[in-house]
């Protein structure tokens, strides 16, 4: 799997971390100077940063809780119809929700891998209206309550590379 920027990779560094996934996970890793724990140890921590955790999930990895409070709000609809401007049917290969992080990410490469104007301002606009307005307070989140150093300096790369380009 070749990755063309760095919003491939972390998109796959925000995707549950599993065996057959594990050679592009330690690629993209190493390619930011991340050091990855072991898989079990990133398992967990991922599934109680991002899946399940009593009482309540520390970090959802969606926009629209983020902005809404809410999981498949507005902001999920909003985003579905960027995905439409491009002609983008992430419903084929992608089975969670469509404002999931690691899938905003993936969307944000492929309109730099795909530059046209249409595809430029499309890609201001996730930036500007979507990205901009939670990534900061979910990588807040991660910083101060993750149990593994790898989440908090991914979380530290996400932010700078949002909010600094």
């Amino acid at each position: 799997m070749v990755f063309m920027n760095k919003f491939d990779c972390l998109s796959v560094l925000f995707l549950y971390p599993q065996k057959n996934i594990i050679e592009p996970y330690k690629n993209c890793a190493e390619n930011f100077g991340l050091k990855l724990p072991e898989l079990e140890d990133l398992q967990v921590e991922y599934t109680r940063l991002f899946i399940n955790a009593y009482p309540k999930v520390i970090a959802p990895p969606y926009e629209s809780f983020w902005r809404e409070k809410e999981i498949y709000g507005e902001t999920t609809i909003a985003i579905k119809k960027l995905y439409a401007a491009c002609d983008l049917d992430i419903s084929k290969n992608w089975h969670d929700l469509p404002d999931h992080i690691a899938a905003e990410l993936a969307f944000y490469a492929y309109l730099e891998e795909n530059d046209s104007a249409e595809n430029h301002d499309i890609k201001l606009r996730l930036l500007e209206e979507h990205l901009k307005l939670w990534v900061n307070k979910f990588c807040e989140v991660i910083k101060n309550k993750t149990n593994l150093e790898y989440f908090k300096n991914l979380s530290i790369l996400l932010e700078e590379s949002i909010y600094k380009g």
